[in-house]
């Protein structure tokens, strides 16, 4: 993989990936798939590493931001023993039978979950995404319309599914898309997040109107907002994808 030396005098590592969908180079930098340079086809690797130097400033930034590790490249990671889920206070336990030859399932026994799986870790932790997409799609929505009827702010619908940057995000037809990964969150950061997409639906900006009534249901809202920037911290590797 490419490195480039940021102006600390970290060495961090980006991959390139070549899309025929793609006009210009970008980059895009998140904790599911790191530092990512989507560039047309034809481009030299000389120009690519140009551009990486001129972005060193914005990508330290970025990798702070999210509090990564971005000086390594990715690999697998270890399938959980356990998974907590701090936002709705679960914590399931994780009972590993080994079946080769077969696709990775899980089932939920009691209060733990079973993972049928063969040698695999990727298609392990595959199987524990899916299930943690089913359980947040069954929980996220009940959080949020909670707040919605306590703080008198409706929505229209609401989808979950596992996005790469963002905890949540609101249209203009108040549809109200949920990242699956808050159910690893603090119960406080989820509140003021689902509070702030609700807001949306009173503005779609981040003017100082919108500041105002997220802080009319969420008076402490600007000190929850710093800890909610470093929020993938609470997300296990596994979960990323």
């Amino acid at each position: 993989m490419p490195i480039v030396k940021l102006h600390d005098g970290r060495d961090v590592s980006y991959r390139v990936r070549e899309s025929k969908r793609s006009r210009r180079v970008r980059l895009t930098i998140n904790p599911r798939d790191g530092i990512v340079m989507v560039t047309p086809p034809g481009v030299s690797q000389r120009v690519l590493h140009a551009l990486a130097l001129d972005w060193r400033e914005w990508i330290a930034h970025q990798i702070d931001e999210f509090d990564m590790d971005a000086s390594a490249s990715p690999k697998e990671p270890a399938v959980p023993a356990v998974i907590q889920l701090a936002a709705i206070a679960e914590q399931w336990p994780i009972m590993e039978r080994f079946s080769p030859g077969r696709e990775a399932q899980v089932r939920m026994r009691d209060r733990s979950l079973v993972l049928l799986r063969g040698e695999d870790d990727a298609s392990a932790n595959a199987a524990l995404r899916r299930w943690l997409a089913r359980h947040a799609r069954r929980h996220l929505p009940e959080l949020l319309t909670a707040i919605s009827d306590e703080i008198g702010l409706p929505y229209r619908s609401v989808s979950v599914r596992a996005q790469r940057s963002r905890w949540g995000s609101c249209s203009h037809r108040h549809d109200i898309s949920l990242n699956q990964q808050l159910l690893f969150l603090p119960p406080e950061w989820v509140r003021h997040i689902l509070i702030h997409e609700l807001c949306h639906t009173l503005e779609l900006n981040h003017s100082n109107a919108f500041w105002a009534h997220v802080e009319r249901f969420d008076p402490n809202w600007q000190a929850t907002r710093k800890s909610v920037r470093h929020a993938w911290h609470c997300v296990p590797p596994w979960a990323l994808g």
